[in-house]
């Protein structure tokens, strides 16, 4: 798959997530207290899309697998997942993007965030 999210694309999506996931109780008050950079967690959520957009082999799958955890040594609740996917698929539904790119990008993310599910 190639490329068919342009960058401004990928900033629109990251800047509309974050405006809905920091509005949600549980999100805000995990992220202040654990002092994250809402800056460099957009930041990263971008190049993170921008892989995932291009991820189509097992080899990409198995880096993304390591980066997530890397990323997020904690584990997270069922709950707390959805809400995290609900509201990507939220934003992504309503921008004008190409289906299979919001199913492959919904998919990839669904299969990482089971990664890290207690």
């Amino acid at each position: 798959m190639s490329n068919i999210l342009e960058q401004g694309q990928i900033d629109e999506v990251v800047e509309r997530f974050y405006s809905k996931l920091t509005k949600d109780a549980y999100f805000s008050s995990m992220f202040a207290e654990r002092g994250v950079d809402i800056n460099l967690l957009k930041s990263r959520q971008r190049v993170f899309i921008a892989r995932l957009v291009n991820t189509d082999s097992s080899k990409d799958q198995a880096i993304n697998i390591s980066k997530v955890t890397e990323r997020h040594p904690f584990q997270t609740s069922p709950e707390r997942a959805k809400i995290w996917l609900d509201t990507m698929e939220e934003t992504l539904n309503e921008m004008e993007l190409n289906v299979s790119i919001k199913e492959h990008l919904l998919s990839q993310m669904n299969f990482l965030m089971n990664k890290i599910l207690k």
